[in-house]
């Protein structure tokens, strides 16, 4: 699953790097003229600390650093930030990609990379995570039947694009559960 910054639609910066996003999102850099953009007060719109979004977007962005700033706003939901940057000037903040809707603002890209899947399936855009699922090592044959059903193309070729995220099939790179990529 992919996802990245996304900034109001009468924001001019279209592209950051992960250290400006990391000076915006830990309060550090406050204005848009600090990033190249037009003098006017950054509105940090945060997800709530426990979203998998934000602890996705923060793993990218920080690292292993600790962060506790909230931001302008927290919002437990992603329909809540879509709202919220639709009728917000000078806002920031970050959605998966299922979410990107450029009707109500616009998603930017990162170290000059945009914000698409296929440029996470390579790693070339880095803001992105692995969902999974787990069951018992010896699962019963419901279970294993569940499983290769949701590996399969009609779901993996059809459902999972149509929702709007990446096929299994089409990652060329794993992430460990420390974050470490490599090549699959």
């Amino acid at each position: 699953m992919g996802m990245g910054p996304v900034v109001s639609k009468n924001v001019t910066v279209d592209d950051l790097t992960l250290e400006q996003l990391k000076g915006i999102f830990s309060g550090q850099i406050t204005n848009w003229k600090e990033v190249g953009g037009d003098d006017a007060k950054i509105v940090v719109l945060n997800r709530k600390a426990g979203s998998g979004t934000r602890a996705t977007f923060e793993a990218a962005v920080f690292g292993d650093e600790a962060v506790d700033f909230k931001g302008d706003a927290e919002l437990d939901k992603s329909g809540d930030v879509q709202t919220q940057m639709g009728s917000t000037d000078n806002a920031i903040s970050y959605l998966d990609f299922s979410h990107f809707d450029d009707s109500k603002f616009n998603a930017i890209m990162v170290e000059g990379v945009e914000p698409k899947s296929t440029n996470v399936t390579d790693d070339s855009f880095k803001i992105w995570a692995t969902e999974h699922m787990y069951c018992a090592k010896d699962a019963d044959e419901a279970t294993t039947a569940f499983l290769k059903f949701m590996l399969s193309d009609d779901v993996q070729g059809k459902l999972v694009e149509e929702q709007g995220f990446i096929p299994v099939s089409a990652m060329k790179v794993v992430k460990d559960a420390s974050g470490k990529v490599s090549t699959k």
